[in-house]
């Protein structure tokens, strides 16, 4: 089976990890899978104006990112620049697989060639800094849709009357993730400093880092000595962003991811 993953942009975040697991296990059982992504979009004028007023500087023209998929073996095409994914980007295929709201809106438009289409959902997309009424409008494509989250499963069936839904659930990588203590059946004691670690980016809507970074404040008025430490996948945020002492981990290795979430259970 061929099977085209319509991709945004390739980086190390959460989403495009758990498309290269399943890229990963698919070719394992032998189907064949095609990646077509975008690089990242350029700053527009106004937002490079408003970057010169805040102090910021010119915004350089976006490099490539590392992506989860530098570590697959995998046929894919970036284009050349940001735009919509057109018939004559892709090859023709049994499913083509829409990751994101916009790449939705892309997939829609293709032709029955390229496969019967599919919207993977991993978020609610209805972020504030996009444009609510095309997402929403996205939800009620004619798509077959598969949902990562219960919950977004739920909003599928329920606010879109889409019955067409299935629910994939994601695991933990056992292999990555795991306590040593335990596998070496040793007792596994607390921190002598009270710890708490948080995976810190203010520029994706909806991690809840300001929601973390306020409970920590409030929990640190009444533990002496509390400590945070905070790992993020992009530049070193302004310390005014995070309480002074924080421990800041910039784009960390997975070995040290694994380390930081061993590190911080108790």
């Amino acid at each position: 089976m061929k099977i085209t993953f319509v991709v945004p942009t390739l980086s190390l975040t959460g989403g495009i990890r758990v498309l290269f697991i399943y890229t990963e296990l698919l070719q394992k059982r032998g189907q064949k899978i095609f990646i077509v992504s975008t690089p990242r979009r350029q700053a527009t004028l106004i937002q490079q104006l408003r970057s010169l007023l805040g102090g910021r500087g010119w915004q350089s023209a976006p490099k490539k990112e590392q992506s989860h998929f530098d570590k697959v073996d995998v046929e894919s095409r970036v284009l050349e620049t940001y735009r919509p994914i057109t018939d004559k980007d892709i090859p023709d295929a049994d499913i083509i697989m829409a990751t994101w709201w916009e790449t939705a809106e892309w997939v829609a438009k293709l032709s029955p060639s390229k496969g019967t289409k599919v919207y993977f959902l991993q978020h609610y997309e209805a972020f504030d800094c996009v444009p609510k009424g095309r997402v929403e409008t996205t939800g009620l494509l004619p798509m077959h849709k598969i949902a990562v989250p219960l919950w977004s499963a739920d909003i599928a069936r329920n606010q879109y009357a889409n019955l067409s839904v299935s629910l994939v659930p994601p695991t933990v990588d056992t292999k990555q993730f795991y306590d040593p203590q335990a596998r070496a059946r040793q007792p596994r004691g607390k921190q002598l400093v009270p710890t708490v670690g948080m995976y810190y980016n203010t520029t994706t809507p909806g991690k809840g880092c300001d929601i973390a970074q306020k409970a920590f404040s409030i929990a640190a008025e009444n533990i002496p000595n509390f400590r945070l430490v905070a790992f993020g996948s992009r530049n070193t945020p302004d310390p005014n962003f995070l309480p002074d002492g924080t421990e800041y981990n910039k784009a960390p290795s997975q070995n040290q991811v694994k380390e930081f979430y061993s590190k911080w259970e108790a």
